[in-house]
This record gives structure tokens, C-alpha cells and sequence, in this order.
């Protein structure tokens, strides 16, 4: 898979990071050279350049992507940027960040966005994913579909811990879309056992983040009915 990541801040950065660690083939449009200097110093394939500029997105491999991730720190560069991958560049995801949040009605189809993530609740995530106190985050908003995807992890404290998927109380609609143990990704079987160190990926409705952590956190007076 061919990625191009358009920013190279830290959530961008992260971003080419994981997915270059994970096998894929990336490359990071970043407009300033320093940065892309020290982007390419840690063996990353980096364009530099703007990345509204077509050209600059051709030079990163745009032409044969399969995802594009529009991280940079403005909106309205990253609509462009979204824009001209699905317009111009026909590429079949586009991820973009929001960094206002007056500004999320914008990030739909209709600019070629089909998942939507706050820049805030990234970069909240590397903190957790850092510290190891995330329990649940919500990782995107699923454009023109009205799902949300949803990320819990599996500790000592989870009610879920040692359990089935298919003897899990989510909502009706709510579905396990995956289960990453160890870097690797399984099958969400309904026979699968969970374990200690689980991340689960669940699509939910938009107001389902709540029910998905109660599901896996209940509150200690559900535990105590």
C-alpha cells in the first residue's frame, strides 16, 4: 500500500511513522525544508514543497496512493489537499484533520473527505498512547455515513477482559470492526477471546463513544447492581 501524508507535524510525522513501520510505502509532502530535512535524516521518503500544489503531490507517489492523510496545520490547505486526491488524483481514501472544530460540517464527500479526525483529539491520543492511560478514544468520524470509529484497549480493569467478542453487551448496530493484539490484526470472530492488551476497533453511531468505553468500563455503580 502507497500512502502520502501531506504535513510534517507531529501528528503527521506519527502518522508516516507508523504507517512506514507497518510495511507500507510512504511519502511526506512538507512544505518547510528544515523540517523536511530532519524528516528525511530518519530515512523517510519527504517531497518537499506545498502540498496544494499538484505537482508536489505527484512527486509523492499520488498518482498510484491508496490513501491520503491531509495533516497539515491549516483547514483550509487540508480541504484543498483532499480536493485535488479525490478530484484530480482519483485516490480511493482521503483522512483528513480538523484543526477548528467550527470547521468539521466542511469535511464531508463533497470535498473528498471520508473520515474526518480533530487535530486536538490526535494529538490527546499520542499523550495517552505515551503515558498508557488511554482506555477508550475516538478515533474518526466516518463522512456521509454518520458512524464514528472507536478505539478501546484491553487492561486488568476491563469488564471485557477474558471475554468473547460475541458475549460483548454493545448496542444493537454497534459492530467490532477488528481486534490488533501484539501489531498484528484478527479477524473479529465472535469466538475470539479477548486478552490483556487488546485494541479494539469498533464502529458506533455518532453519540455511541459513551456506550462503547461503558461496554468495556462499565461505571462502578452499573458494577455494583
Amino acid at each position: 500500500m502507497h500512502i502520502v501524508v501531506t504535513g510534517g507535524g507531529l501528528v503527521g510525522r506519527r502518522v508516516t511513522q507508523a504507517v512506514h513501520a507497518a510495511g507500507n510505502t510512504v511519502a511526506i509532502v512538507e512544505k518547510d525544508p528544515a523540517r523536511a530535512a530532519e524528516l528525511a535524516a530518519q530515512g523517510l521518503q519527504v517531497v518537499t514543497g506545498n502540498a496544494c500544489a499538484p505537482g508536489r503531490l505527484e512527486a509523492a507517489g499520488a498518482l498510484r496512493a491508496d490513501v491520503l492523510v491531509a495533516a497539515t496545520g491549516r483547514d483550509e490547505d487540508n480541504l484543498i489537499i483532499s480536493l485535488l486526491g479525490r478530484r484530480r488524483f482519483e485516490i480511493p481514501r482521503i483522512v483528513a484533520t480538523v484543526r477548528d472544530d467550527a470547521n468539521r460540517w466542511l469535511f464531508d464527500p463533497s470535498w473528498g473527505v471520508d473520515a474526518a479526525i480533530s487535530a486536538a483529539s490526535a494529538l490527546v491520543t499520542l499523550i495517552e498512547e505515551a503515558t498508557g492511560s488511554a482506555q477508550t478514544i475516538r478515533l474518526a468520524d466516518l463522512a456521509g455515513s454518520g458512524l464514528t470509529l472507536v478505539e478501546t484497549n484491553i487492561t486488568a480493569m476491563s469488564a471485557a477482559r477474558g471475554k468473547t467478542i460475541a458475549g460483548l453487551h454493545l448496542r444493537p448496530g454497534d459492530t467490532v470492526a477488528t481486534v490488533i493484539r501484539r501489531g498484528k490484526t484478527l479477524h473479529a470472530d465472535p469466538a475470539l477471546r479477548l486478552r490483556t492488551g487488546d485494541r479494539i476497533l469498533v464502529v458506533t453511531g455518532p453519540d455511541g463513544e459513551n456506550h462503547v468505553h461503558d461496554t468495556f468500563y462499565p461505571p462502578a455503580d452499573a458494577k455494583a447492581r
